[in-house]
């Protein structure tokens, strides 16, 4: 066999490079069916943005604090829920979110976030009445999971309670006035 010139050899490595990257192209196009999920997360970006919304539906903005969204619940929410939940209770968590998509689609005939707050507030106090009522339902973790996420923010933490570095003594019962936030 001849030797091959440079012009030669440039060309085979452009096709064997070329049909690589169509090979592996179709390939991670034909295994995209499923939502991708966010990087080592358990909800895919609709799922934590669905849940950024539920977040800020249930803690919205005030006079006195930014809401959930301005807290940036739902990147928190995807990583308690990954890192700190059982797989049972992420499923859970999956599922309902799923299962709340269809509901919207169902009785308001579009999605969550283009509900009017109204709507919005109707949907989430239904849910959670039937969380009372039924142990084990999915709005029980929707719910404690946008709490944590967001009183553990720096905007929960010190916007929506009252917060100060200082050292003292611990007084684990104090009386609030009407309207005074509670102590983070």
């Amino acid at each position: 066999m001849p030797p091959m010139n440079r012009r030669e050899a440039v060309r085979a490595t452009t096709l064997v490079v070329g049909g690589l990257l169509l090979t592996s192209n179709g390939l991670v196009l034909g295994c995209a069916r499923e939502p991708a999920r966010i990087a080592g997360r358990v909800l895919t970006a609709d799922d934590q943005a669905l849940m950024e919304e539920i977040a800020d539906t249930l803690l919205p903005t005030t006079k006195s604090s930014p809401g959930a969204r301005a807290a940036g619940a739902g990147a928190a929410i995807n990583l308690l829920l990954s890192e700190c939940y059982e797989p049972e209770q992420q499923v859970r968590v999956v599922n309902g979110l799923k299962e709340l998509r269809k509901k919207c689609d169902a009785e308001f005939g579009r999605a969550f976030a283009a509900l009017t707050t109204q709507e919005r507030e109707q949907l989430l106090r239904e849910l959670d009445a039937t969380a009372l009522r039924a142990k084990g339902h999915y709005f029980e973790l929707v719910r404690e999971l946008a709490d944590r996420a967001y009183f553990s923010s720096e905007i929960g933490m010190t916007r929506a309670r009252r917060w100060m570095l200082e050292p003292g003594k611990w007084v684990g019962c104090v009386p609030l006035l009407p309207g005074q936030p509670s102590w983070g």
